[in-house]
């Protein structure tokens, strides 16, 4: 009987293992796949950086072309939104054209708006006093409720920012208090379905581990996005988030990839996915890929703005010591087979001379 009962288990265990395997094996193909796809947009990136160079340009013919005031700030702010992935130093000259021109039409809203966009760029690059400086200057009375949503945003992120660089405790639970209240201003202000609101709220149901919540809206906003755009990546970066702290590393991997892939294909360079992805590419083993894509992420950062930003330096520094850890190590290992295929060949060498000098004649 007992031994019936142990078949039976065995069966069922064998039975059920075999299809985990298999979409373990499912899974990984997947993510294969998926990697062979960025590998792919990595070699065409010069052709995805031509077509929004070409966006850029035809964009500045029209607005040089343009003598209306209202027509040439909806160019200027399409040049923005083109270049705030792209390149930093050109979003700031056009936010500063765009304040410019909505000064000229004495919009006070729109003065606040570009005020507080260029702050946020120039938080987001280590350009704290100049982020504080646009934010003061803003009139707040005048914002309308989607430019007070950036306003408060743009501060949020700025006293996150200084809160991580305070060497003072007292200092960073201040800032980091403000940062709190400013993240509550924007999600009673913002529109539910925003980008804005969406990750946000994601970011506080994860804060609270409330993970099942914040995978619910990310569903929801996955079917607002589209396939091969900035906000899917966007959307897919944060989906990466919350299974970070599942500690479901597939779908972590996967999710990065989706976001990397398609800010490759946008010719973005403001980058961090194909960071995070490059790292848990060395924690799988898979040196060589993580290494072209840490290069290739740090090319395109650099490109965007001069210097590199802390984080990203510490995914290069990681990655990099990764690579070399493993290359020496290999090195070390070859030496090591070397140095014996040496001795075996000089023991082998030592015996046939020893046999032969046994069988030569003796005078």
């Amino acid at each position: 009987m007992k031994r019936t009962i142990a078949f039976i288990v065995l069966l069922t265990v064998i039975g059920t293992g075999s299809p985990l395997s298999a979409q373990d094996a499912d899974q990984e193909q997947d993510l294969q796949e998926l990697y062979r796809q960025i590998d792919d947009a990595i070699d065409h990136s010069p052709e995805y950086v031509a077509k929004r160079l070409g966006q850029i340009a035809d964009t500045q013919k029209a607005l040089r072309a343009e003598s209306s005031l209202e027509k040439r700030f909806a160019l200027a702010e399409q040049l923005f939104e083109l270049y705030k992935p792209y390149k930093n130093d050109s979003a700031l000259y056009m936010a500063d054209l765009c304040i410019s021109l909505a000064d000229s039409m004495n919009r006070k809203d729109m003065v606040g708006l570009y005020l507080s966009r260029k702050a946020h760029k120039c938080s987001s690059s280590g350009l704290y006093v100049e982020a504080l400086d646009l934010l003061k200057r803003v009139d707040r009375r005048a914002l309308g409720r989607e430019e007070l949503t950036i306003y408060y945003a743009a501060w949020m992120h700025l006293c996150g920012e200084l809160g991580s660089y305070a060497q003072q405790s007292e200092v960073q639970l201040n800032y980091y208090a403000m940062q709190d209240a400013y993240r509550d201003s924007v999600l009673a202000v913002a529109d539910e379905g925003s980008e804005l609101y969406l990750h946000l709220k994601m970011d506080v149901l994860s804060g609270r581990r409330q993970y099942q919540d914040a995978l619910a809206v990310s569903n929801r906003w996955q079917k607002q996005v589209t396939d091969g755009t900035h906000e899917n990546a966007f959307a897919s970066f944060y989906r990466s988030v919350v299974y970070e702290k599942l500690n479901n590393g597939h779908q972590r991997r996967y999710w990065l990839g989706k976001s990397a892939l398609d800010d490759i294909k946008c010719a973005v360079f403001d980058q961090a996915s194909l960071f995070m992805l490059a790292e848990c590419l060395c924690e799988d083993g898979d040196y060589e890929r993580a290494d072209r894509y840490v290069h290739f992420c740090e090319a395109c950062n650099t490109a965007f703005s001069p210097q590199l930003r802390n984080y990203q330096v510490r995914y290069v520094a990681n990655v990099i010591e990764a690579v070399c850890e493993y290359h020496q190590t290999r090195y070390a290992r070859l030496l090591k087979i070397a140095c014996a295929g040496a001795v075996i060949l000089l023991g082998l060498v030592a015996w046939l001379l020893l046999r032969q000098k046994r069988r030569r004649p003796q005078a």
